[in-house]
């Protein structure tokens, strides 16, 4: 019986494996989203900029959630609604007309952020962001979960956070 079982186990160990052949399998945009996510700054000090990323995120309201300095690590979250209120009771009262009486729509939504450095040089730190987010109904169940990746978006981050490094090196 232990034989069997053991035999059923690993058949499903392999089989499973078989089926994620292509998971690491970067896609045709994946160069282009990496440069627009990074950036390098001509520091040695990966603490001060790590420092400087925390507070721009607590900066434009994100939770930090957890820190590592010693492998320069960063991620923090956020939640948000989803949509006006006047939208969820339009949508409300056209389902309540079409005789739904459970109308499904987007509510909330969190917002998660990662922040990597590394060492890009001798006296250079390359920093990475992702922004994502995970869109719940009002049900309390995941919509979708997407990741974003609009250039306007990390332009932005980036152009904050050279500010925050440099008020942050001269204590401003």
């Amino acid at each position: 019986m232990k034989k069997l079982l053991y035999i059923l186990a690993t058949g499903c160990l392999l089989s499973a494996c078989a089926s994620y052949k292509d998971l690491y399998v970067p896609d045709s945009n994946y160069l282009e989203r990496r440069n627009v996510e990074t950036r390098v700054f001509d520091t040695t000090n990966t603490k001060q900029l790590l420092v400087a990323s925390a507070q721009l995120l607590q900066d434009m309201d994100y939770t930090i959630t957890e820190s590592d300095t010693e492998i320069g690590l960063i991620t923090a979250t956020k939640d948000r609604n989803v949509g006006s209120t006047a939208g969820k009771v339009a949508i409300t009262v056209l389902a309540a007309l079409n005789g739904n009486s459970k109308p499904v729509y987007d509510d909330k939504q969190k917002f998660y952020v990662t922040i990597v450095t590394t060492k890009a040089g001798k006296h250079q730190i390359k920093t990475r962001v992702t922004f994502a987010r995970m869109v719940y109904d009002n049900y309390g169940k995941v919509a979708r979960v997407e990741k974003l990746d609009d250039p306007a978006l990390y332009t932005e981050f980036f152009d904050k956070l050279a500010q925050s490094v440099f008020l942050t090196a001269n204590n401003i």
